[in-house]
């Protein structure tokens, strides 16, 4: 049976349910296309990924989240034990995830996108897999594309070293929860331990043509490449393998088209990183949390599509080369094995440019920009800095540019001029405060 939407989401995960959420807090008919992940799996998530599901208005999946759990990390031979993560079982987390969006009035249909045309009218009409068999047409005003790496097309702006991680699950005695991280000569090993002891061993390694052996051949060979630390292979002591090791692409990579006609992409399916940085869920959520304004704005300010399209592709572009020169610098920081392929790769990948500006914060002017206004995306000035080079537009709700345009030259009739434009312009105390305390970071008063 055909039916329609205004937006079609095109995947469950957490990029995907954060989306359709906003949209439908719009006042979009908003309908979700989903299918449980065939293969087991446990992620480690950050505190703030964790206030990212809060943000987007996603408590059953905050709940699947344990309780925050050690974290050992052995990287150039030097252990570490000061970090922590929150483990989460992804089956359990799906289902929260599809929970939390049925709550909130969001139609759920179990089946995965097909194809995808574009008439010349507008909109997308879909031909949709149907989870218990068959196909079903939909059509939409627009379509999110929140597949994850699965999703097809959009070609590659810039792709990193190619990597694959191969998991094992394993099972052994209940206990506390806890993770490990170490190098190997091949690559590096996460290791999440669960309470009720289930293990999950992720192994991401070199994917390059001819780095890995025939499927029959898989499990004894990912076995051989655990033997170089001992610490690790005490770890999975006295567990069992559950099933067979399987595979799934690990390349970093940024789409070039993020937004095309009525499809726009979010989560991995607009960047996929490197799990080495255990930001993925973070990242995923930070498009997926700006693109209803972006969809909203290209559906109901169509004369702003330029506008839009630029916020959302500058915002990914800058996130995902962020991610990938943190991921660097920590590639840089193991040094036995400066000649095998897989850490040669990726020592110098993506740039020579520093993760993190050593410049003290500055202000460094004023610059047209584009900006989140409630619903939608608009151009509009904004303050640059040395550590938001995308430009800052209001801190408290009070706009920067008007207190900032025009200032004298002189240090102290400038720091007059801005004292007298606080206090004409912003009538709450506390605002005012956190203003000045903004404009006192940045070297202006």
């Amino acid at each position: 049976m055909n039916r329609s939407s205004d937006i079609v989401v095109a995947g469950g995960g957490p990029a995907g349910c954060c989306a359709a959420l906003g949209l439908q807090q719009l006042g979009y008919r908003v309908l979700l296309l989903a299918t449980p992940r065939p293969w087991p799996s446990c992620e480690g998530f950050s505190a703030r990924a964790l206030q990212g599901l809060r943000q987007a208005g996603l408590p059953s999946a905050v709940a699947c989240a344990s309780a925050a759990s050690p974290r050992c990390a052995t990287w150039n031979g030097t252990s570490n034990d000061a970090n922590s993560e929150h483990l989460v079982l992804r089956e359990a987390l799906d289902q929260a995830l599809l929970s939390d969006v049925s709550s909130a009035g969001v139609e759920i249909v179990a089946g995965q996108l097909g194809s995808i045309h574009a008439p010349e009218g507008g909109g997308c009409e879909l031909r949709v897999r149907l989870a218990r068999g068959g196909n079903t047409a939909l059509a939409c005003k627009f379509l999110i594309d929140a597949r994850g790496r699965a999703a097809t097309g959009g070609g590659n702006r810039l792709r990193g070293p190619e990597s694959v991680s191969l998991v094992q699950v394993r099972q052994g005695r209940p206990g506390a929860g806890s993770s490990y991280l170490c190098s190997l000569p091949s690559g590096w090993a996460w290791l999440a331990r669960t309470d009720g002891g289930r293990l999950f061993l992720q192994l991401t390694i070199s994917a390059e043509d001819g780095a890995l052996p025939p499927r029959k051949d898989l499990d004894s060979w990912f076995n051989d490449l655990l033997q170089p630390n001992q610490d690790l292979l005490d770890r999975i002591a006295g567990t069992s393998p559950t099933g067979p090791v399987f595979a799934r692409g690990s390349t970093s990579i940024l789409r070039d088209e993020l937004v095309t006609g009525a499809v726009l992409r979010v989560g991995d399916a607009a960047m996929a990183v490197d799990p080495l940085s255990g930001n993925g869920v973070f990242q995923a959520l930070s498009s997926a949390l700006a693109a209803p304004a972006v969809v909203n704005t290209l559906l109901q300010y169509p004369d702003d599509r330029p506008v839009a399209e630029a916020f959302y592709r500058q915002r990914v572009e800058h996130l995902f080369l962020r991610f990938a020169r943190t991921g660097r610098d920590f590639y840089r920081l193991e040094q036995r094995w400066p000649q095998e392929p897989f850490w040669r790769q990726r020592r110098d990948w993506p740039d020579d440019e520093p993760s993190h500006s050593d410049i003290p914060p500055r202000f460094l002017g004023l610059q047209a920009g584009t900006v989140l206004d409630g619903d939608r995306i608009r151009a509009a000035a904004v303050a640059v800095t040395s550590d938001q080079p995308l430009g800052v537009w209001h801190v408290a709700g009070i706009r920067l540019a008007p207190l900032l345009e025009n200032l004298p030259d002189t240090t102290e009739a400038r720091r007059q001029a801005l004292l007298d434009r606080i206090k004409q312009t912003v009538s709450e105390p506390q605002k005012a405060q956190l203003v000045r305390a903004w404009l006192q970071r940045y070297g202006l008063l």
